[in-house]
């Protein structure tokens, strides 16, 4: 197994420190807007529904938009094979920028689109287009964030940073998400939250972007490339595209790996954080300021601990970590069976107790993926495999469960989750057996 070249922060001497803290507080600052825009879609899906996809059944309206939330899952590996190449060969920053400048202006361009009552069929169709925008936008933004994270990591701490990077800058932004919802639906009455108050929070993400994109100007490119290639790789920038395909042709086993590694805890993240809250809103019509706020306290708990479990990855080898934490999420699935009627006691345990045990998932899989590939293509490797896993199972996430739940058929879900949790298990130990980890285990 190939051990992670330090090159990076060693060759910048005279403001080292302020350089690395930049650093960190932009991609982390992008990471978290990334999941900010990103949720805020999903936690107010129950309440823009019927805005852009009235119906006399309020749970058509509801799968209406959460199909919608999955399209944008589409066009994950769609931006993740466009920008991931260009990235890995031509300029980390541009992506970046690009990816942070999407998101914002995407959020802030719901927040005042016109509904359907207004234009029509031209409201939804806006709708999607922009979902499928920001779904381009983050296919890049988790392989430049994940590829450049761990190779600033300290040695042996490689865990510990990448749960810094994807647990508490990613639980930063899902916080912040739940948060402002919460905040919004406790200061207006609930017919305002429906009839327009939902546009609050995606403005909130549209403003919050000229944070990142001020800060994230402020990174020099030559910093990045010197973070992601050591002196001997510099000359290869310069190669075309279609050396990066090649490359990833021959770890293909490490692709599948990845993409199992992250489709498996998507699948539970977006149960947690997408289908089980909207179910609350949506179909049992639960108090949507407490739905919101055992939904921030649920993410809560997930930022305080993410460094903590990979910190304890970088002790116990990840390997055996990933293992550990990954059937963990059997039992999560299961879990979810007891929300099966409206009851905000039942959903508490449900969501904090089940969550925990994602929560242990989320901070480590980052980290995992990302030590499947090697240098030359972990950007555009981690993208994809990001990409693929999130859009194949965790953007179908809520609308299945939403429609199981509907066809009496909610006994299916847990069986297909720990089946997909052990596949992740099955192929990570083959691809581990067969030399495909390239960061030291």
């Amino acid at each position: 197994m190939q051990s992670i070249a330090q090159p990076s922060v060693a060759l910048i001497q005279p403001k080292k420190q302020l350089t690395t803290k930049s650093m960190t507080i932009g991609l982390g600052g992008g990471v978290a807007l990334e999941w900010y825009d990103w949720q805020v879609y999903g936690f107010m899906a129950a309440f823009l529904s019927p805005h852009f996809f009235p119906s006399n059944d309020p749970i058509v309206s509801l799968l209406g938009a959460l199909a919608v939330f999955g399209a944008g899952f589409v066009a994950r590996p769609v931006g993740a094979a466009l920008l991931g190449p260009i990235a890995d060969r031509i300029s980390h920053k541009r992506v970046m920028m690009i990816a942070v400048t999407v998101m914002a202006s995407s959020s802030f361009l719901i927040s005042v689109l016109p509904a359907y009552k207004d234009i029509g069929t031209v409201a939804t169709v806006v709708l999607v287009f922009l979902r499928l925008a920001q779904g381009l936008a983050t296919g890049a933004e988790a392989g430049v964030a994940n590829a450049i994270a761990i190779e600033l990591a300290p040695p042996g701490q490689e865990g510990r940073y990448l749960g810094l990077i994807n647990g508490t800058f990613v639980m930063a932004g899902s916080i912040g998400a739940s948060l402002v919802a919460f905040l919004v639906s406790a200061s207006v009455a609930p017919e305002l939250m429906r009839e327009w108050a939902w546009r609050v929070p995606f403005a909130v993400g549209g403003g919050l972007g000229l944070v990142i994109i001020f800060l994230r100007q402020a990174i020099p490119e030559t910093l990045i490339a010197r973070a992601m290639h050591r002196a001997d790789e510099m000359s290869r920038i310069q190669e075309t595209t279609g050396g990066v395909w090649k490359t990833l042709w021959r770890v293909r086993l490490s692709l599948l790996a990845a993409i199992l590694v992250v489709g498996s805890v998507q699948l539970a993240n977006y149960t947690y954080n997408f289908g089980l809250p909207n179910i609350a809103n949506g179909v049992f019509k639960e108090n949507s300021t407490w739905v919101y706020g055992i939904l921030t306290l649920m993410g809560f708990s997930w930022m305080v601990f993410s460094p903590s479990i990979g910190a304890f990855a970088d002790r116990v080898r990840p390997s055996r970590a990933f293992i550990m934490m990954r059937l963990l999420l059997i039992p999560s699935f299961f879990l979810t069976l007891l929300y099966s009627q409206q009851s905000l006691l039942t959903y508490s345990i449900v969501m904090l107790l089940g969550g925990a045990m994602v929560g242990c998932n989320m901070a480590l899989y980052n980290f995992i993926a990302t030590t499947l590939m090697p240098r030359t293509v972990r950007t555009t490797g981690v993208a994809l495999g990001y990409a693929i896993g999130a859009t194949l199972f965790g953007g179908t996430t809520p609308y299945l469960l939403v429609w199981l739940q509907r066809e009496n058929l909610s006994w299916m879900f847990p069986i297909y989750g720990s089946l997909v949790a052990l596949s992740s298990v099955a192929v990570y130990q083959i691809a581990k057996k067969r030399g495909c980890v390239y960061v030291g285990d």
